[in-house]
């Protein structure tokens, strides 16, 4: 069997690799310097409630954030992996090309801009939470000693 024609021309993807090289260092970096610069855990004299409600939502935001960066992380070395193995540029649902203006925008997107809605509607509304509600609040504010 003849080797198919990559999805993507040599230069270009060439360039995309440098791009998702580059996004990696920066992630990587913004993960060490989150994890070096994250306060411990457990609650300092703070204040009153509302500090401390603050306080917790912007960790639960920070731990959210990291989870989608590392998220992230994974994408790009899949999308590196693939560049390796001649089979960048190919929707993994439809198997057709990744217009090379999506994959510039996003270099480790693994479908077409048409399948990826297809997902996106089939996905579980409930996945989304909210991390405010995940922490109870106290009912007695008067004993917060």
């Amino acid at each position: 069997m003849a080797s198919a024609k990559p999805a993507v021309d040599k230069k270009t993807q060439d360039e995309l690799k440098k791009a998702l090289l580059e996004k990696k260092v920066d992630l990587l970096q913004k993960l060490n310097q989150w994890e070096d610069n994250s306060p411990p855990s457990g609650l300092k004299e703070m204040g009153d409630i509302a500090d401390i409600a603050s306080e917790i939502n912007n960790e639960a935001l920070s731990s959210v954030l990291t989870e989608v960066e590392i998220d992230t992380l994974k994408q790009i070395e899949l999308a590196l992996e693939k560049i390796d193995n001649g089979t960048y540029g190919i929707c993994e649902g439809t198997k057709k090309k990744i217009p090379v203006a999506r994959l510039k925008a996003i270099p480790w997107t693994r479908y077409t801009v048409e399948f990826a809605e297809q997902l996106s509607k089939n996905r579980p509304k409930h996945a989304r939470y909210d991390t405010i509600s995940q922490f109870p609040v106290p009912m007695d504010m008067d004993n917060l000693d």
